[in-house]
């Protein structure tokens, strides 16, 4: 079989010659592509009139009615929309449940309320030295602040005792805001 194609393609080779193969491998593709074209215009039409009913149609639904609020409306809405300070315990057990997940160990934090005079906000920071792999690290750190997205993490340092250890020295805190009670 292979000395059959290897006879075919010296035969080819003689009779176009190099230059007229290669003439004729980018004229089949030329080819298949021009064929293509009319079937490739009219999906692209079809589309773009579906596209236009489509526009069309949400242009005519009615449009819901827009309230002009206030700053302090918005204010207000922007607040109500934070958590009352008493989940705080219910968001440390999630914090905890999240790290025990992970195989991550908090056996000790620090913890600071901070509450501005005339503030509607009172951010609660958790400071955590945690001692574990990268990989826990950002798999428990991932967790609660998807899990909590009233939380942000202010501080995640990390050192390394040497460059052959697996095992971070890390410190982590969060910030929790909720309304002011």
């Amino acid at each position: 079989m292979n000395q059959h194609v290897q006879r075919l393609w010296w035969r080819a080779v003689r009779q176009f010659g190099v230059p007229g193969l290669i003439a004729l491998a980018l004229l089949i593709p030329a080819l298949a592509i021009s064929l293509a074209i009319p079937t490739l215009s009219r999906d692209s039409d079809e589309l773009r009139s579906a596209l236009v009913a489509r526009a069309e149609e949400i242009s005519r639904q009615e449009q819901p009615v827009r309230r002009r609020l206030t700053a302090g409306e918005q204010v207000g809405e922007f607040v109500a929309g934070f958590p009352p300070l008493a989940q705080s315990a219910a968001d440390l057990e999630q914090v905890f449940a999240a790290a025990m997940k992970h195989g991550v160990s908090l056996p000790k934090g620090d913890y600071v309320l901070k509450a501005e005079p005339n503030t509607p906000l009172v951010a609660f920071t958790a400071t955590f030295p945690v001692k574990n792999e990268y990989g826990a690290l950002k798999a428990f750190t991932a967790d609660v602040l998807t899990a909590l997205p009233h939380v942000s993490m202010d501080e995640l340092r990390m050192t390394r005792a040497d460059a052959g250890s697996g095992t971070l020295d890390s410190v982590v805190r969060f910030t929790f805001v909720y309304r002011s009670p």
